[in-house]
């Protein structure tokens, strides 16, 4: 075989090259595709997590309020008892 061979003829290199860049230019449609699918997702992440955070707060108000809730059933139980006592010692 002699140094001035060709491996490939002048077409066959213009085919591939053709080829590459149809290749390329689906990759290129393909990395689009996926940079707007990480763009959404990174949205919704945030969006998840500011959710999460407001559920986080909401728990916290109930617990408060519900802590609050049982402080004054005792206190108005211990009213209403002093009333009927007072009442008592009234008769």
């Amino acid at each position: 075989m002699g140094e001035k061979e060709q491996w490939y003829s002048n077409k066959e290199l213009f085919e591939m090259m053709n080829d590459f860049k149809g290749e390329v230019s689906g990759l290129r449609l393909e990395m689009k595709e996926t940079k707007m699918l990480i763009r959404d997702y990174n949205g919704l992440r945030d969006t998840i997590n500011r959710v999460e955070n407001e559920v986080i707060d909401l728990k916290s108000n109930v617990n408060t309020t519900q802590k609050s809730k049982t402080e004054y059933v005792g206190y108005i139980i211990a009213v209403i008892s002093i009333v009927f006592t007072l009442l008592n010692y009234l008769k």
